[in-house]
C-alpha cells in the first residue's frame, strides 16, 4: 500500500513544474493528514486539478487517495463562491479488524469567502463511494470535512474543522479512520 502511495505521489507531482500547488497538513488527537493538490490544465469553466494525500490514524489505520476534479467559480453572480466536482480513488488499510478497502468516490467541494471578511473562508468537502464502487472488504466509503479557514499570510491559511473518514465493512460494520476536530495549515505556492 505504501509503495502504491509513493508511485501516486510521483505520478501526480512530476507534470506540475510551473502551475499552482497547495500543501495541506491537519492534525487531531490520534491522526494526521497530509495532502498535495496541483493544477493540471485549464478546463471548461475552471481548472483541472489533481490531488494526492494520506491520512494516518495511530489506532485505526491508513487512508490514501488520488483524485481529479474541475474547480471554478460557482457561476452566475456568486462572488466569493467556488466549487469543484470530480472523482477520487481511495485505498484504506485498517488495523483492527485487519481489512483492506479500495473505492472510486464521487467528490464535491464548496468554498465560500465572504466579501466583508475576505481573509476568512468556509470549506466543505465530501467524497462518497457506494457499494458498487467499493472493493475488497468494504461496502461503502465516506470522507467529509468542514473547516473555517483564516489567511494569516498571503496564500497561507490556518484552520479549525471537523473530519469524518468512514469505511463501511462487509462483516464488521462502520470503521472510522477519523472522526472529530482537527487543526491545520494550508499553503499555496
Amino acid at each position: 500500500m505504501r509503495s502504491m502511495f509513493l508511485a501516486a505521489v510521483f505520478a501526480v507531482c512530476v507534470p506540475f513544474a510551473a502551475l499552482s500547488h497547495t500543501v495541506d497538513l491537519s492534525v487531531s488527537d490520534d491522526a494526521f493528514r497530509l495532502a498535495y493538490e496541483g493544477d493540471v490544465a485549464p478546463a471548461a469553466g475552471g481548472i483541472l486539478r489533481a490531488d494526492v494525500g494520506a491520512l494516518h490514524n495511530s489506532d485505526e489505520g491508513d487512508l490514501i487517495h488520488l483524485g481529479l476534479k474541475v474547480r471554478g467559480d460557482a457561476g452566475g453572480n456568486t462572488v466569493g463562491v467556488e466549487g469543484a466536482l470530480g472523482a477520487t480513488l481511495y485505498g484504506a488499510s485498517l488495523d483492527s479488524p485487519n481489512k483492506d478497502v479500495s473505492a472510486l468516490a464521487f467528490t464535491g467541494e464548496l468554498y465560500v469567502t465572504p466579501q466583508e471578511l475576505n481573509r476568512a473562508r468556509l470549506a466543505l468537502t465530501a467524497s462518497y463511494a457506494p457499494e458498487v464502487l467499493t472493493f475488497g472488504d468494504g461496502k461503502s466509503l465516506l470522507d467529509t470535512a468542514a473547516r473555517l479557514e483564516y489567511e494569516v499570510l498571503n496564500e497561507t491559511r490556518v484552520y479549525v474543522g471537523y473530519r469524518l473518514s468512514r469505511v463501511k465493512l462487509d462483516q464488521a460494520g462502520d470503521q472510522d479512520l477519523e472522526q472529530g476536530a482537527q487543526i491545520g495549515l494550508n499553503v499555496t505556492f
